[in-house]
């Protein structure tokens, strides 16, 4: 890195060497699939080499979202102290929402999506099989047998079963236009308070949208790309 003395915003980067040019991440390189609500039931933070398909998925792949859009909020207390106009700040708790917009083709359903992983006993009068064979459905902490039904095949939207009571989680995988691995993560035991299904007399699509709140962020470990730092030397 440079020092405040040498920079010089006319003839270099912010960035030493500078960005690498058409090297970018956007929507279409940003893939959300959904599993189960623990990473340790999918074996753990280290995922390098299980993020494709294998012998068994292990999330599975939302396909047609429109956008998704998270959030963080951390309560800070702050704290002043007799003889001082000084303060301090003490770090409190952190709320998570995100939110998913879809465009509903042929196929699962969003909140069908979001729940590919999970499958009950089996027991009738209502029977939920999974989307997919995975590892998580096998290892979930906390399985259940499901009372109220959520739908059939491949329509789930009645929020009122209890099925919707078990938490899920969501990966968020990012590549850059070069197809590197630009990191992962995991939110873990996501809940679905809210569902909306719209559509319209003109319209030429079905529009469904979910809030949810999660309970933690997880980094993944992915090989990923390198540090960019400011040293020229650094930039490939």
């Amino acid at each position: 890195m440079g020092t405040f003395g040498t920079w010089n915003p006319y003839t270099s980067y912010v960035n030493g060497g500078g960005i690498a040019d058409g090297r970018f991440v956007s929507g279409g390189l940003t893939l959300i699939a959904a599993g189960p609500p623990r990473l340790a039931e999918l074996g753990g933070a280290s995922l390098a080499g299980q993020l494709t398909s294998g012998e068994t998925d292990i999330v599975y792949p939302i396909a047609a979202l429109q956008n998704i859009n998270m959030s963080q909020n951390k309560t800070f207390m702050r704290v002043w102290e007799l003889g001082s106009e000084r303060s301090y700040f003490i770090g409190a708790r952190t709320v998570g929402q995100v939110a998913l917009s879809r465009v509903y083709y042929h196929g699962p359903s969003l909140l069908r999506c979001l729940y590919a992983y999970f499958t009950d006993d089996g027991t009738p009068p209502v029977e939920v099989p999974w989307v997919f064979e995975n590892p998580g459905a096998y290892n979930v902490a906390n399985p259940h047998d499901v009372q109220i039904q959520p739908g059939y095949r491949n329509l789930f939207i009645n929020l009122a079963s209890d099925m919707f009571n078990q938490p899920i989680g969501l990966m968020m995988y990012m590549r850059d236009s070069n197809l590197e691995t630009m990191g992962a993560i995991y939110l873990e035991s996501v809940v679905v308070p809210n569902h909306t299904w719209a559509t319209d007399a003109q319209g030429t699509i079905v529009q469904e949208t979910v809030a949810m709140q999660y309970e933690r962020i997880v980094p993944v470990a992915v090989q990923s790309l390198a540090l960019i730092t400011g040293s020229e030397e650094d930039v490939a």
